[in-house]
């Protein structure tokens, strides 16, 4: 709320970033622009001593908790024993022909419903015209059947040959490979379960 109003106020980038950084950022429990006031000596100064920043600081208060803008969740999909319009607010998002709800994840799962996430995943697809393709040509390839323990797979991933590749196929990941030079599926796993942000600091101890 602190940066927006600021924004609307045409103060000063630098000046309203510095008063946004003295309100703690907790997304499990929110600090309040009053208790932050309240508990940070440096905003109260800030406040008194320029008239502006007092009114910046007393309009975000009553702002803060509104719904700032609309958005439509990407890949969630709410999921009722009857029509949803009998259950939650429902709206016509003029980018999908599926109606949306009006309600937050957080509401929908109070009102009783439940939300699932389908995500799209356009890896498939090229598998599949892959497999057309050589279908095309009289070669019928059962994926089912492909072994998870051949060498020369190995081989190319050990060596980080892994272009449009799904979940391997960026440069850091490449280089993870390279260090761990996997023989096995298990191997694979591991590397895609630690390369995120927190765990992606332990892939050396693991290689």
């Amino acid at each position: 709320a602190v940066r927006d109003v600021g924004r609307v106020l045409q103060m000063p980038y630098g000046q309203v970033d510095r008063l946004s950084k003295m309100i703690p950022l907790d997304g499990v429990k929110p600090v309040s622009i009053n208790k932050a006031l309240a508990d940070e000596p440096r905003l109260v100064e800030e406040s008194r001593r320029e008239p502006q920043v007092k009114r910046l600081l007393d309009i975000a208060a009553q702002v803060e908790g509104l719904l700032r803008n609309a958005s439509t969740h990407a890949a969630g999909v709410v999921i009722g024993d009857r029509p949803l319009v009998e259950l939650v607010p429902l709206y016509r998002d003029p980018r999908s022909d599926m109606p949306a709800t009006q309600y937050n994840m957080k509401w929908v799962e109070q009102a009783g419903l439940v939300k699932f996430d389908f995500l799209g995943l356009k890896t498939l697809t090229v598998i599949q015209n892959a497999l057309d393709l050589l279908a095309e040509r009289g070669i019928v390839v059962d994926i089912g059947a492909i072994p998870l323990d051949d060498p020369a797979t190995y081989s190319l991933y050990a060596s980080a040959q892994t272009a449009a590749v799904f979940q391997v196929e960026s440069a850091g990941m490449r280089d993870a490979l390279r260090q761990l030079k996997p023989t096995c599926v298990e191997d694979i796993i591991a590397l895609v379960a630690l390369y995120r942000p927190g765990p992606m600091e332990n892939i050396p101890k693991f290689c």
